[in-house]
């Protein structure tokens, strides 16, 4: 197995090692919410002050939440299959254009996963952040995403007949995951304080990387 396929099947171990610690600490969080409704009146004020604070950690972490899907999944992951649709032949032939596809493909899995993480936690230790159709999205955007990953390491050698097969299957996934991933982070977004804003700025995104794929698609025909 090559050291960047190594790479991938290590850092795919700890994106679900990481959403397992963050399991535990849900459960954690929730044995704190039992202790506190035991305590007595005298108490009231702290745990006024303390739902305050655990208030605006929770829109911080909101926030972080929807950063990290956007550079992650909503970004790097399409930057990653342009360069891949894009940079294989010439006139934008690039001789590293796999290696650039799968250094963003990674970076936007572990980006994305730590995003998503943060997201089940807000799920699961508040009724406010339990968006049932934006989680069960996400869920099958992080399985989908891990699925790339790892086909990323099992692709068969170029002279094997199977490997046709694995491209049409991987790039049709691809695809279907960058649809997902786009509707459902506006789906999240019309979720949070200042939709609008949130709103432009991922169309900007966007629209910078539609031009970039219609730039580049369009360089190659008229050198075709």
């Amino acid at each position: 197995m090559s050291s960047h396929r190594l790479l991938i099947l290590c850092l795919i171990l700890c994106v679900q090692n990481y959403s397992c610690n963050k399991g535990s600490l849900v459960t954690a969080v929730r044995r704190s919410n039992d202790l506190r409704g035991s305590e007595n009146a005298e108490t009231t004020n702290l745990r006024s002050w303390n739902g305050q604070t655990a208030l605006h950690r929770r829109l911080h972490l909101g926030n972080t939440h929807g950063v990290l899907n956007i550079i992650g999944w909503g970004t790097l992951l399409p930057i990653g299959a342009i360069v891949a649709r894009s940079f294989r032949k010439s006139p934008l032939k690039c001789d590293e254009w796999y290696n650039l596809h799968v250094v963003c493909q990674t970076l936007g899995y572990i980006i994305g996963s730590v995003g998503w993480s943060i997201g089940m936690w807000l799920g699961n230790s508040s009724k406010q952040y339990s968006l049932r159709a934006h989680r069960i999205l996400g869920i099958i955007i992080f399985t989908s995403s891990t699925a790339q990953m790892f086909a990323l390491c099992l692709q068969p050698k170029k002279e094997n007949e199977r490997r046709r097969w694995w491209k049409i299957c991987h790039k049709i996934l691809g695809y279907l995951l960058i649809s997902m991933i786009v509707a459902n982070i506006f789906q999240g977004i019309g979720h949070k304080d200042h939709a609008e804003k949130w709103k432009w700025i991922y169309v900007g995104i966007l629209s910078v990387l539609s031009f970039l794929c219609s730039g580049a698609g369009n360089f190659s025909i008229c050198h075709a």
